[in-house]
């Protein structure tokens, strides 16, 4: 039986990230932008040009004719087969990139990202976000937003926040007028279209994508696995441990592991006397289950010019979006109950986690002594559910016009379903005046109260939990340095469930792209040690063999790349004359 390279289970933003790093030969966390254009200038245009020889002023490589094969920069061309990760993707939301992540900002109808343009998912570039904005005109498709950079700050703005304890949580940093163009947010017309715009640079169509929901994931010898489809040709003697995917469509085998979930587990409905433990139910539903919106038992009454109230309980973003896009599809009024205050953040964290000046708090959160200690920083950095100011302001405006009632520090306690009437009657009370809090009788119940991360409860993780044990944290697995899930056991995790490594704003797509650099540093050293680097290695001329195919041109690259010692790529190339000599530098 086959067995991949790399396995991603995920096809979420943090899969495409750790893909794409994968295919990424000079990512920008380790080249400038002008090493990386002269690098790929060279990559394109390097088979073509003629080298003299120093001594007999004659071109040491002749001009070989121009293929496809041989005429590739690093971004119009895939990676040719035989130096390619052999990667494989899956996802039990569907057969492409971003399915869930597309069906959710659909169905919610969601304009703009809330993250900033420099939070994206191609290794590339920082900036490859806003490039693609301006080299394909769409300038109008990004929004600004106040109140962040230069002088739209001032010192008495900024004392205000410092002293507010409502609207804005703390202070911000400040951030220089030269930066403004960073705080802007895509529309996700723009953000999908950048994605398949990395999508299709790298390979990674459909041909590495599978849909098939994952069921059980182990780590052994190829010989102590008891399935015979396992083994097939495989050299038992000569193969090392690997791990056997087990999905609902077959078994797959991989030398890394690669989890990309989000929070991996099911949405989170807090228990309440009287709801009902049937999942889907025409009366309630999550946030994250919600196929449309308004239901259709609602749409229905609606229809025939009824009144209907809709109850939403939450306090993040999530629900302001909720709320709104009831009242737009004819809601006649909508209840939203919160567990603590309104809290109004342009981004789920603090601008101090997410802007350019992020290292600071950064290093603070890496240097914690304990595990323990950076669950804390976390919690404290997210501080729960927030809603941006934009929406803040269209929260009061329906307040404001008696389309939504809000009851912030309030507690469901209690519900009963009606069925005939199709109708809930719900009992809430305020937690700081322990006063009970009149609600009309409701004709659907949302809960938009997030999804909690305890990789403990993942089904397909029990078996590999039960053979490496590890430590956890909040439900948070301890990894090591290297997002690994211990020394010896190449599970890589990034995204949410790798909080305790990567940071508060490890759910994002800025915590989604970090993770995958740092994923990507250790998988070649892991691929390595089964054999395949030394393949990749000859292939790219760097090692025995080097003499070989394109070793020469590789090793010119290296050169003018200033990759690695400079000293180590200088030989003789395939025709035997020296181009370059260290006695004469």
């Amino acid at each position: 039986m086959h067995i991949h390279d790399v396995l991603i289970i995920g096809a979420g933003p943090a899969g495409l990230a750790v893909a794409a790093r994968l295919r990424e030969a000079t990512p920008s966390a380790t080249f400038t932008d002008d090493e990386h254009q002269r690098y790929h200038w060279i990559r394109k245009h390097g088979r073509k040009m003629n080298i003299k020889n120093y001594r007999t002023n004659k071109d040491s490589l002749p001009t070989p004719p121009s293929t496809p094969g041989t005429s590739d920069c690093g971004c119009e061309h895939p990676t040719p087969p035989d130096e390619a990760i052999d990667m494989q993707v899956l996802d039990a939301d569907g057969a492409g990139w971003m399915t869930k992540w597309r069906r959710l900002f659909k169905t919610l109808d969601i304009e703009y990202l809330r993250s900033p343009l420099f939070f994206h998912v191609d290794p590339a570039d920082r900036d490859a976000l806003l490039g693609y904005t301006y080299a394909h005109e769409r300038e109008s498709d990004i929004q600004a937003l106040p109140g962040i950079a230069g002088k739209e700050v001032s010192k008495h703005k900024r004392k205000k926040q410092r002293n507010a304890k409502g609207r804005f949580l703390s202070r911000t940093p400040d951030v220089d007028e030269r930066d403004r163009k960073d705080y802007f947010v895509p529309h996700t017309d723009l953000f999908d279209a950048h994605c398949e715009e990395v999508v299709r640079r790298y390979g990674l169509g459909k041909d590495v994508l599978r849909q098939e929901c994952v069921q059980d994931v182990a780590f052994d010898h190829v010989r102590n696995f008891g399935d015979a489809d396992c083994k097939g040709d495989i050299a038992l003697d000569e193969e090392g441990k690997v791990f056997r995917v087990t999905t609902n469509k077959g078994v797959r085998l991989a030398h890394v592991v690669i989890l990309a979930i989000g929070p991996g587990n099911a949405p989170s409905i807090p228990p309440i006397p009287g709801l009902s433990s049937t999942n889907p139910h025409e009366g309630f539903a999550h946030a994250m289950q919600i196929k449309q919106f308004p239901p259709p038992n609602i749409t229905a009454k609606i229809n025939a010019h009824q009144s209907t109230n809709m109850l939403i309980i939450g306090g993040g973003l999530t629900s302001i979006q909720l709320a709104d896009l009831a009242l737009k599809g004819g809601v006649s009024k909508v209840w939203m109950l919160m567990r603590g205050p309104v809290k109004v953040k342009h981004f789920d964290v603090d601008l101090a986690w997410v802007g350019k000046f992020r290292n600071f708090r950064q290093a603070e959160f890496w240097t914690a002594d304990t595990d323990e200690e950076r669950f804390e920083m976390m919690i404290q950095a997210r501080n729960g559910g927030s809603m941006t100011p934009r929406y803040r302001k269209l929260l009061d405006t329906h307040i404001a016009h008696g389309k939504i009632a809000l009851h912030t520090h309030t507690n469901l306690d209690s519900v009963s379903w009606d069925p005939l009437a199709q109708m809930w009657t719900c009992e809430a009370a305020s937690s700081t005046t322990e006063s009970i809090v009149a609600l009309a009788r409701m004709d659907y119940i949302v809960f938009a109260t997030g999804v909690d991360s305890d990789i403990r409860t993942i089904p397909f993780m029990r078996a590999m939990q039960q053979q490496y044990p590890i430590s956890y944290v909040g439900g948070l697995p301890c990894l090591n340095d290297d997002l690994m899930w211990k020394d010896g056991v190449p599970l890589f995790v990034t995204g949410r469930l790798a909080g305790l490594r990567l940071g508060p704003g490890a759910p994002n797509l800025g915590g989604a792209r970090v993770g995958a650099e740092r994923i990507a540093w250790n998988v070649d050293g892991v691929l390595g040690k089964v054999g395949r680097g030394r393949r990749r290695r000859r292939m790219r001329g760097d090692g025995e063999g080097g003499r070989d195919g394109d070793g020469g041109q590789e090793k010119m690259v290296a050169y003018v790349a200033a990759r690695g010692n400079r000293f180590g790529s200088l030989g003789e190339l395939d025709d035997g004359r020296r181009v370059m000599s260290s006695e004469h530098c």
